[in-house]
């Protein structure tokens, strides 16, 4: 089952800079609410809370059940769409929720799980990750927490592709069959790649 957290979140009206400096110095994050036929709704939550629901597994994924006086929220589903974060304090500024419909499809970008240990890296070959995250669609109750690429038979040179992926039933990849997930390189390749970023950074300076 996908994880799924409670959180307490109140109807806000108000909105502006003014506003969400208020909502931010007692400890709360100023956030939007959409989707799902309903009507953009103002509203703030704890950010410890929210903090606290982003440890799960499912991580920016998780599934949001709202604790609000509202009867129109209460008790419904949402998921996090964006999460503004200050460059420097790294503090949660603003968050985005959309409202599940289990009936209708979402789209999310859902990390990669790397399993296993590949033939090639065995034989002193290193593991390159090309893709961390992809995209899919699916209905909110299939959506998976990650998608798992297992590596084992990755050979020294080769690369696993999007079309090496069986995704789980009820899920669809959005991207290209054809993009690279991860490949198994030679040592002397990464050496030669990190010794020709170092060549144009020293050409540019």
């Amino acid at each position: 089952m996908h994880s799924e957290v409670e959180l307490s979140v109140a109807v806000k009206p108000g909105s502006g800079k003014g506003a969400a400096r208020k909502v931010r110095a007692v400890g709360n994050i100023p956030g939007i609410l959409y989707g799902c036929d309903v009507s953009p709704t103002m509203l703030n939550c704890s950010e410890r809370e929210l903090i606290k629901a982003l440890s799960t597994s499912a991580g920016r994924n998780v599934f949001i059940r709202f604790k609000c006086d509202d009867e129109k929220i209460n008790g419904k589903r949402a998921l996090i769409k964006e999460l503004q974060v200050h460059p420097l304090r790294r503090r949660f500024l603003h968050a985005d929720f959309y409202m599940l419909d289990p009936n209708r499809p979402i789209h999310a970008s859902v990390p990669v799980r790397i399993v296993g240990t590949a033939v090639g890296v065995k034989l002193g070959g290193i593991l390159q990750i090309a893709r961390r995250n992809l995209e899919v669609s699916c209905l909110p109750d299939n959506l998976p927490e990650a998608i798992v690429l297992d590596v084992t038979e990755l050979r020294l040179g080769h690369s696993l592709h999007l079309s090496d992926i069986t995704p789980p039933e009820g899920v669809t990849l959005l991207e290209n069959v054809k993009v690279a997930i991860c490949a198994v390189i030679s040592p002397s390749s990464e050496e030669e790649g990190a010794a020709k970023e170092t060549a144009e950074g020293t050409a540019e300076a």
